[in-house]
């Protein structure tokens, strides 16, 4: 995929460079996130947005400290001052640091992604395999399949290798191996090309790690019940009856003794930290959920 003219200024300030800096493990999540982008140029992207990021929050910093701060008469400290001169190099290393978990990041979003729709997908390949269907056509079919998602973007892959670029289709699944960010996946494509190679019946294989991925998919859907009847009940005792709880006893307490003087921590208890708790409870839930 061509670069587009903020990425070609970025790779022309610094892509000799990134060339020889950029690491195996970059290229290869990019290739497991589907970035379309050479590692070296990314890399460059990554640098030039950095230091952009430093240079627009050291403007912001002088700003506040030469020209609000003096106008409505706030007194800068140098605790303070440190504070702002330091602010841009955090932001700029924030920024790095972002820009070089991405690939992984994602390459790991796909992978979960991927894992779901395996095993439907291989009840599907599975059936075209039955009815006397190439490995090549079931690829190239599984391509055209929006159902399954990312495992549609893989056969996609597989199919350009073997359309395009001319390689048959035992090296473009091997290829794939190589690349693709799901551990089952890969393992589902080594046993493929073992299958081929060792003149096995794929009809067999296809069927047999169909019916293997949709036994683990219905263990890992029931354990997935089991967990959230479990933090089910955790949130109805800590977020609810407790809150409810100590909203009641507290303000008794305060009329009892005629003490307003835990009325602060009210405030805090009622805007910040219950907020805090249900919104813990509603992260903790969908991490839980995206594997499944």
């Amino acid at each position: 995929m061509p670069l587009n003219k903020y990425q070609k200024l970025c790779y022309r300030w610094f892509g000799r460079i990134a060339e020889k800096k950029v690491s195996d493990k970059l290229n290869r999540d990019l290739e497991a996130a589907h970035i379309t982008i050479r590692g070296g140029a990314y890399l460059s992207c990554a640098w030039f947005n950095s230091i952009m990021s430093y240079v627009i929050s050291l403007c912001i910093s002088v700003f506040f400290l030469i020209i609000l701060f003096p106008m409505l008469g706030i007194t800068v400290e140098i605790l303070m001052l440190i504070l702002f001169l330091i602010f841009p190099a955090i932001i700029g290393a924030i920024t790095y640091f972002v820009y070089l978990q991405l690939p992984s990041s994602r390459a790991k979003m796909r992978a979960k992604k991927i894992e779901v729709n395996l095993p439907y997908a291989l009840n599907f390949i599975s059936a075209m395999s039955s009815a006397g269907v190439t490995p090549t056509e079931i690829f190239k079919s599984l391509s055209k399949q929006d159902i399954y998602g990312e495992i549609k973007e893989e056969a996609s892959w597989i199919y350009r290798d073997v359309v395009l670029l001319g390689t048959d289709i035992l090296t473009a699944i091997k290829n794939n191996i190589e690349r693709t960010p799901s551990q089952k996946f890969k393992e589902f494509l080594q046993g493929t090309v073992v299958t081929v190679t060792s003149g096995g019946s794929l009809k067999s294989y296809f069927m047999t790690k169909a019916e293997q991925y949709m036994q683990e998919n219905r263990q890992a859907q029931k354990q997935l019940l089991e967990s959230l009847g479990i933090m089910a009940e955790s949130y109805v005792t800590a977020a609810v009856a407790g809150i409810l709880l100590i909203m009641i006893v507290i303000p008794l307490m305060m009329i009892i003794n005629g003490d307003i003087s835990q009325l602060n921590f009210m405030y805090v208890f009622i805007f910040l930290i219950v907020p805090l708790i249900h919104s813990g409870f509603a992260f903790v839930i969908k991490s839980m959920s995206q594997g499944v």
